[in-house]
């Protein structure tokens, strides 16, 4: 997927750039992006696009006039015009099909050959709370983008850690309170603002050859 990128059907082509286009299956993916002044050439890739999807801005640029069928000779299977303003009417989204030489509309924002679709979701994204236009499965759910999988993975991973912490400060409690009973109480208050998982099972695995409070302390204050 890109954005802003010119296509190009044919050599001396005066070309044309979407807003976004995508093209799935094709080589030499990491390289192109920088490959003649960032421009897809037809002749190159072997295919055209999958989908362009042109976003109106304050002022309408023919997406539903010139561009609709300037899109349709470079045999683009599928073009979708997104009007988050409602400029051009009512519909968020105008999705066409290519038949034949012309486009015709399509009903639904899913794109059977592809196993992919779009739709409008609500939530924030790149910091910005808003409306935003997604990729999704079969089923309506968002297709998350790289950061979204980072972070859901850092959350997921502090989550894990924040439950084995809970069990190694259960383990230490009872350890601490048969061996010193109520002189463990403040050091229990202490041991529970340690985050460092490693930690918590070093003094776990201490408090049998320890024999004083203070020799406990330093596992965790030196």
């Amino acid at each position: 997927m890109a954005a802003n990128v010119g296509l190009f059907s044919y050599v001396g082509d005066s070309g044309i750039v979407p807003d976004v286009f995508l093209s799935l299956n094709i080589p030499g993916g990491e390289n192109w992006w920088k490959h003649n002044h960032r421009s897809y050439l037809f002749w190159e890739f072997g295919k055209s696009p999958d989908i362009v999807i042109e976003i109106v801005s304050q002022t309408p640029g023919n997406e539903l006039g010139s561009k609709l069928t300037d899109y349709a000779q470079l045999r683009i299977p599928y073009y979708v015009v997104y009007d988050p303003l409602q400029k051009l009417s009512e519909t968020f989204l105008h999705i066409f099909q290519l038949n034949g030489t012309s486009y015709i509309p399509k009903k639904d924002a899913w794109f059977a050959d592809l196993n992919l679709g779009l739709t409008l979701w609500n939530g924030v994204f790149e910091n910005l709370n808003s409306t935003w236009l997604r990729w999704c499965d079969v089923d309506g759910n968002v297709i998350k983008t790289g950061d979204e999988l980072a972070v859901e993975k850092d959350a997921q991973i502090s989550q894990k850690d924040a439950q084995i912490k809970r069990v190694l400060l259960l383990a230490i409690d009872m350890g601490l309170k048969l061996k010193f009973a109520d002189e463990a109480v403040e050091m229990l208050s202490d041991i529970s603002a340690i985050n460092d998982v490693k930690l918590l099972e070093g003094i776990i695995s201490q408090i049998p050859q320890i024999s004083s409070t203070d020799e406990l302390r330093k596992l965790y204050t030196d």
